[in-house]
Order: C-alpha cells, then sequence, then structure tokens
C-alpha cells in the first residue's frame, strides 16, 4: 500500500511539472510572437524618422543621444497601444514634417516628389533634341574649297612626307 501511495504522488508530482512546462511554452511561443512583431513595429517606426543630430541618418542607424532618446518613445508609444499614424502624429506635432525621411505626397511635398523625375525627362529631351540639331547642322556644313595654291602646296607636302 505505501508503494501505491509513493506512485500515485510521484505520478501527481509528474503530471503537475509536465502541465507546467506545456503552460510555459505556450506563454513563450506567445511572447515571442508578440516580441518580433514589437520589433518589426519598431524598426520601421524607427527608420521612417530622420535624427535631428545626424545627417542623413535614420533614429534606427544613428546612436545620437537624441535619437536614442526617440527610440525610448517610439518603444513607449508601441507599449501604450498607439497606432503609426499616432506615433508618426506624435513626432511630427514636436519636430515638424521635417522629422520624416519621407515627406507626405500631398501639397506642396508634392514638389519635392515631381521634381526629379521631371528634371530627368527634360534634360533627356534637351539632350535629345540638342543631338538632332548637331547632327543636321554638321550635314549641312560643306568643305571649304582650297585655292590653287593651297592645293599645290599640299602637293608639294604629300609628296615629301611619301619620299621619306
Amino acid at each position: 500500500m505505501q508503494h501505491w501511495q509513493n506512485f500515485a504522488a510521484n505520478f501527481r508530482t509528474l503530471c503537475e511539472l509536465f502541465a507546467i512546462i506545456i503552460l510555459c511554452s505556450t506563454f513563450t511561443v506567445t511572447f515571442a510572437a508578440e516580441s518580433e512583431e514589437f520589433e518589426a513595429r519598431f524598426r520601421k517606426l524607427s527608420n521612417e524618422l530622420r535624427c535631428p543630430t545626424c545627417q542623413g541618418l535614420s533614429v534606427k542607424d544613428s546612436e545620437a543621444g537624441f535619437s536614442n532618446s526617440i527610440k525610448d518613445k517610439i518603444r513607449e508609444l508601441i507599449k501604450h497601444k498607439k497606432t503609426d499614424k499616432e506615433i508618426r502624429g506624435y513626432f511630427i506635432e514636436r519636430y515638424g514634417e521635417w522629422i520624416l525621411r519621407e515627406p507626405p505626397k500631398k501639397g506642396f511635398n508634392l514638389v519635392l516628389w515631381i521634381l526629379p523625375g521631371a528634371g530627368i525627362v527634360i534634360g533627356l529631351l534637351w539632350v535629345v533634341f540638342r543631338s538632332k540639331s548637331w547632327v543636321t547642322n554638321s550635314q549641312h556644313e560643306e568643305l571649304a574649297q582650297l585655292t590653287p595654291e593651297e592645293e599645290q602646296k599640299l602637293k608639294k607636302d604629300l609628296a615629301r612626307f611619301e619620299e621619306s
């Protein structure tokens, strides 16, 4: 009887341990998935914002103190369940649209999006039309006729060249 009670107690302990292991692994998988989603969202948002102290770097790529405080604020806002739009709005409200690495495609900012493409197209058209005019101008140019004296001199020079 004693043996049976020890077996039952050991079996119950084993089942409790097994249940704890299963529950812990379930929480770990859930936490890992949430953590990956959190990090992906954090990387995306920190890449969209410009470092105020570095030139040409995103907050994600910068290790400046100001960028680190912005990263901390992004993490805090994500933990407070703010949407990406609300987080961007938070930083735009404090620093202006300048903080965004990619200005919104509306209003005056459309000039920033259209101007480079338009400049390339205009430049290519200028090269095409200019090259056509260079070709047509060179085809219409006639060679100047040599005078008889120049022709004689050229023949003498050519003969001397052939002799040597």
